[in-house]
């Protein structure tokens, strides 16, 4: 999803922002989940899924699309090991500061 169709999405809030990350991953994702557990993913202008170097990178990004609070989901290989299912993974509330 292209950055001015987020904004929009956060401004009707019909989107939560988002924050991805896999464990020992050396990047995240940001976007916005819908009620539904849909993800819609921030893209560049080629289409492509925007990928950032950190955390913060993330979070300044959806500040600036007016997001306030993020959800930070962050999947490991070890839940899969212990056999944990897709709705335990780690989430946590972050409050976003510009």
């Amino acid at each position: 999803m292209q950055a001015t169709e987020l904004k929009m999405q956060f401004e009707e809030q019909n989107l939560v922002a988002v924050i991805l990350s896999y464990a020992d991953a050396n990047h995240y994702l940001a976007g916005g989940v819908d009620t539904k557990g849909n993800y819609f993913l921030l893209e560049n202008k080629k289409g492509r899924t925007e990928t950032f170097n950190s955390m913060r990178e993330a979070e300044i990004t959806l500040a600036e699309l007016g997001a306030v609070n993020a959800i930070f989901e962050m999947e490991t290989a070890y839940d899969e090991m212990i056999g944990s299912s897709k709705n335990e993974r780690c989430k946590m509330m972050v409050h976003l500061t510009h």
